[in-house]
């Protein structure tokens, strides 16, 4: 059973990384963190911006890292950043576990100057946000279910869209599986872009991390940086448990279904091989062929302008 823990006032741990938080204070307000002894995992709210970084990659301005406390969870991790005028709606990547939040900040880019509220999301277990209490290292995932209700809690205590200001949703690898298994019924929700779906073939992963593995693609590259200049955000090994419970994520789609709140909201998958399974009946549902990170850009383009 789980249960939102009331959010406390205080923002002394958030950071802010470019600019300033002019236009989304009234935002935040409602946002902040819990601290105290029972806490099973703080998420990393520090992070700074490597040397050398394509400004491309950069946070978009007024960006601000934070922590999300659902129920007895660890600390889910996540940030946020508007327009400088009055938001059209809101975007919520759900993050790949594999990588960092930070290698969607060239998404958020693009979403800020499309006039959207950005909000990157991080589950329990993975990337800066907080560990179980039995975890080290290793990306960790007791239950499948948890970086769902997790994200089902957020946007309902947090991020709260209305009809004005409707919810985008973004998922990347097991980021996908999370927001295909949402209940989005009471949300006023455009649609869905799932982009490369999390599988059992992708369960390969390095022991640890290691400064002179840099990886090929262009995302990996980007990761690469910002691991090298925050020691917390080098969780790279994919526990057993966590491919265990990814792989019962990935069955118990079938048995899922995707309330969108409006029949007309699109599905989009995004990636390489037979996605068209992951439709399960679903209507409308598309699939497009990306393959790299690169070939992205005009799908998420097309995706930020529906009903816009």
């Amino acid at each position: 059973m789980f249960t939102v823990r009331p959010l406390s006032p205080s923002l002394s741990r958030r950071r802010l990384l470019v600019g300033s938080a002019a236009g989304i204070g009234a935002t935040l307000a409602g946002c902040a963190r819990n601290e105290g002894p029972d806490q099973t995992g703080v998420a990393f709210t520090d992070s700074q911006i490597p040397p050398g970084l394509s400004p491309d990659a950069y946070p978009p301005a007024g960006f601000v890292w934070s922590g999300f406390k659902f129920g007895t969870l660890p600390e889910a991790r996540y940030g946020v950043a508007a327009p400088p005028l009055n938001p059209r709606g809101h975007l919520l990547i759900l993050a790949d576990a594999r990588y960092p939040a930070e290698v969607y900040f060239g998404l958020a880019q693009q979403a800020v100057a499309d006039k959207l509220s950005v909000w990157i999301f991080e589950a329990p277990g993975q990337g800066g946000s907080g560990k179980y209490l039995s975890q080290n290292q290793d990306i960790a995932l007791p239950d499948f279910r948890h970086p769902i209700k997790a994200a089902e809690g957020f946007v309902t205590e947090v991020i709260r869209p209305s009809p004005t200001k409707p919810l985008y949703l973004f998922g990347h690898g097991s980021g996908v599986l999370t927001a295909l298994a949402m209940d989005a019924r009471n949300w006023p929700l455009r649609g869905v872009l799932a982009y490369a779906p999390w599988d059992a073939s992708q369960s390969a992963s390095p022991t640890e991390w290691h400064r002179e593995d840099e990886p090929a693609d262009a995302w990996g590259k980007v990761t690469h940086r910002w691991r090298m200049a925050n020691p917390d955000l080098r969780r790279v090994h994919l526990s057993e448990g966590w491919i265990k419970q990814m792989g019962e994520a990935r069955r118990a789609l079938g048995g899922f279904r995707l309330e969108l709140g409006r029949t007309s909201a699109p599905v989009i998958l995004a990636g390489t091989g037979d996605l068209k399974g992951l439709c399960g009946g679903r209507t409308p549902c598309e699939v497009k062929p990306v393959a790299r990170e690169e070939e992205l850009g005009p799908v998420f383009k097309a995706f930020l302008s529906l009903d816009a």
